[in-house]
């Protein structure tokens, strides 16, 4: 609610303090979500972009180390 000034009275200070940690919260999981978003896309782009036929003859790229 606001007062005669027009300025913000916070009537209810836990539900406020509830309302910020939430928001915290939820932003929080929007950015993970975008990240894994774009690593999805990074994925399929690398996979399209890996399936002409000079990277088929280059060979695989990764390459297997043992360890004792």
């Amino acid at each position: 609610m606001t007062d005669e000034n027009g300025d913000f009275v916070d009537e209810n200070p836990e539900l406020t303090e509830a309302v910020r940690i939430g928001l915290r919260r939820a932003g929080y999981h929007v950015m993970r979500a975008g990240s894994e978003l774009l690593a999805g896309v990074s994925a399929f782009l690398e996979a399209v972009g890996g399936s002409s036929s000079e990277a088929e003859e280059d060979g695989p790229r990764s390459q297997r180390i043992e360890v004792e």
